[in-house]
């Protein structure tokens, strides 16, 4: 049998094709062998033990719970926690992250006015794997509103402020100055200062009031920082005025949108909170004197 002889240009796209078909083959056989990765996700549970619900509940508006969650992964850190409200709309309540083997958290819920809610737990481990739990609370038909206290004519003075202390037991009911204040860290809620452009009310806790209110006394100093969160609403003074117990306050509640400070704060504004003891209330701002050596005038009603 004779062979046509080979030109160079056809040699060169010969061995060409030969080394693609090659290649193709080899690919094609180390993608046969290799097998999907798949991970187990995250173990997560509620916790049973007393104090704690773990299961779908009907509870009476205002009605406080705790929930508390176990997270481990497969042999790998949990690295992020998201914790979810819906009540006809999904928002978010936490979003974190870290990174250990073993999660455990703890939240107070209070149940709001909403007929239905549910939140949402969700974990992942390192390796993105995810898992979720949820709770759905119902409001119970025989709810009733619950009575509140009231602070009438409360005047906190802002961090240079000579006249008038800064900080306020919703507790006591007491206003005090730095000095008094750092004795009585246990009771201390609310704290009044005038940012650079607003005046903004906040609590021990809050990570800008330190630099304001320094010294051996200053907040930097303190073992105890209650935290009190707030939320702006759209609720007028006459709202306010006309509320005899905690049903205007369970209207204003989200959970979702409760704050470290309220800022931009102007005469007028009815302001919703959350004490450090899991009580809401309602401020209503009557009177703002801008500066840091200014002051704020307002009333206050909480659940009892």
């Amino acid at each position: 049998m004779n062979y046509l002889p080979m030109t160079p240009e056809v040699h060169t796209r010969y061995v060409f094709l030969n080394i693609s078909v090659w290649v193709s083959l080899f690919l094609f056989s180390l993608a046969s062998c290799q097998k999907e990765v798949s991970y187990v996700p995250p173990n997560l549970t509620f916790r049973t033990d007393s104090g704690f619900v773990s299961h779908d509940t009907t509870l009476a508006i205002g009605e406080r719970i705790m929930v508390g969650i176990e997270a481990q992964g497969e042999g790998v850190n949990i690295t992020y926690l998201h914790i979810g409200w819906n009540n006809g709309e999904d928002q978010t309540v936490l979003d974190s992250g870290m990174n250990q083997p073993v999660l455990r958290y703890e939240i107070e819920i209070t149940k709001t006015a909403n007929e239905i809610e549910t939140w949402n737990f969700l974990v992942m481990d390192r390796n993105h794997s995810f898992r979720n739990r949820s709770i759905t609370l119902r409001k119970s038909a025989s709810s009733q509103y619950g009575p509140i206290l009231s602070y009438a004519n409360i005047l906190l003075g802002a961090q240079t402020n000579e006249d008038a202390g800064s900080f306020f037991s919703l507790g006591a009911g007491h206003r005090y100055f730095q000095e008094e204040a750092y004795q009585k860290q246990d009771s201390i809620d609310l704290i009044y200062y005038f940012d650079e452009y607003e005046a903004t009310l906040s609590s021990p806790s809050e990570a800008d009031a330190p630099a304001l209110f320094g010294g051996p006394t200053g907040l930097a100093n303190w073992t105890i920082k209650n935290e009190t969160r707030y939320d702006t609403t759209a609720f007028a003074p006459t709202d306010f005025d006309l509320s005899g117990n905690d049903s205007l306050i369970l209207a204003a509640y989200e959970p979702v949108n409760l704050k470290r400070k309220a800022k931009f704060i102007l005469p007028g504004m009815v302001i919703s909170f959350r004490d450090p003891k899991g009580n809401l209330g309602l401020i209503l701002v009557k009177e703002v004197i801008s500066g840091p050596g200014g002051q704020i005038l307002m009333d206050i009603k909480i659940q009892q």
